[in-house]
């Protein structure tokens, strides 16, 4: 029997990461793209590979993973999304899926990415419902988001991110530009981090979440959010005192809530049941 022509697909995923040791394939350990390729191969009777827009950390969430694959052109998109939605684990989710161009890669194909970022510094945060999906601050203390979003404004524009980061992609450098930053109440007790950049490195917004929150509370001097993003600038190899090393924000708190390709964002901004926000992205 001659193989079936085939016709590539694109999908939006949801995933709750807290189970899960990240999007990429692992040795050990369950990850999201070992669940949706092991549903995709039983649903088509063949073993299938997915390619994905970025690899989210361990226990890290998404809203607006975008996905890739090939399947026999006689599979429609209703039938594959039902059918995928039927297989695949309560902790994974398929929104949206449609036929693409037979060149669509959600990764090289991708302008932008947005992630968002969620913590609670008041006592009405602190809900145990919201557990595993927030940072917890700690002792309420109220921090200003005008000042959070001042302080972020050094981030902006292109900046290496290597102090900020756990590790780089040694072919792409550690150079990301930052499209935008901005820090919200969007719920009582919730402070909302939104940012958007052309490339995320390994735990950078995680990086960048703890250090501005420190920064705000006073934890650390307003110039030193400047002077991590020139320690690793090649005007400045290496700050001229010490500094003290960044710890990231926990995972649970971090959103991945869209890519961008050349006919938009994949979905708009907000996380389903906990934030969505009055605004709009171009």
């Amino acid at each position: 029997m001659p193989d079936l022509p085939l016709a590539r697909f694109r999908a939006t995923l949801h995933y709750d990461g807290t189970a899960f040791r990240g999007w990429q394939l692992q040795p050990e350990g369950r990850t999201v793209q070992r669940e949706v390729e092991s549903a995709l191969s039983r649903l088509l009777v063949s073993e299938r590979r997915v390619l994905a827009a970025g690899r989210t950390d361990s226990g890290v969430h998404s809203v607006g993973q975008e996905i890739s694959f090939e399947s026999p052109d006689t599979w429609s998109p209703g039938d594959l999304h039902r059918g995928l939605n039927a297989l695949l684990p309560d902790d994974v989710w398929i929104e949206r899926l449609d036929r693409t161009e037979s060149d669509f890669h959600p990764r090289y194909g991708a302008l932008g990415r947005r992630y968002e970022y969620l913590a609670n510094d008041r006592s009405e945060g602190s809900s145990p419902i919201l557990r595993g999906r927030v940072w917890n601050l700690g002792a309420p203390r109220t921090l200003d988001v005008d000042k959070l979003t001042e302080i972020s404004g050094c981030i902006l524009g292109e900046h290496s991110f290597a102090a900020l980061s756990k590790s780089g992609q040694p072919e792409r450098g550690t150079l990301c530009t930052v499209e935008s930053a901005l820090w919200e109440r969007s719920l009582p007790g919730l402070l909302h981090f939104t940012v958007v950049a052309d490339r995320f490195l390994h735990r950078m917004v995680r990086y960048l979440v703890a250090t501005i929150i420190e920064v705000a509370a006073g934890r650390r001097g307003p110039e030193e959010l400047g002077r991590l993003l020139a320690e690793g600038s090649e005007s400045e190899p290496t700050p001229t005192d010490a500094l003290r090393p960044p710890v990231p924000a926990p995972a649970w708190g971090l959103y991945l809530t869209g890519v961008r390709y050349a006919e938009g964002w994949n979905r708009p901004p907000g996380i389903p049941g906990i934030v969505r926000p009055n605004r709009t992205e171009s």
